[in-house]
């Protein structure tokens, strides 16, 4: 499976879905910022969610998208 395959099912997936992916992709990269775009994005998710846990998670996100992580801090 291809990396356009694999973003191409991605994109049909519900919203719930598609942010475990968010989650899970972030992992690996956790030092960098969020663009103002996936910011967005995310905090639309994190206000459509009908579930606490769900919402709880995209906010977390969203303020390590926002100020990165500070090593030792």
């Amino acid at each position: 499976m291809t990396t356009t395959e694999i973003m191409r099912e991605i994109e049909i997936l519900p919203p719930e879905e598609q942010s475990k992916i968010v989650q899970f992709a972030y992992r690996f990269d956790p030092a960098r910022k969020l663009s103002g775009r996936e910011l967005s994005t995310l905090a639309e998710r994190m206000v459509a969610s009908s579930h606490p846990a769900e919402a709880a998670i995209l906010r977390a996100t969203i303020v390590q998208g926002f100020y990165g992580v500070t090593p030792n801090a």
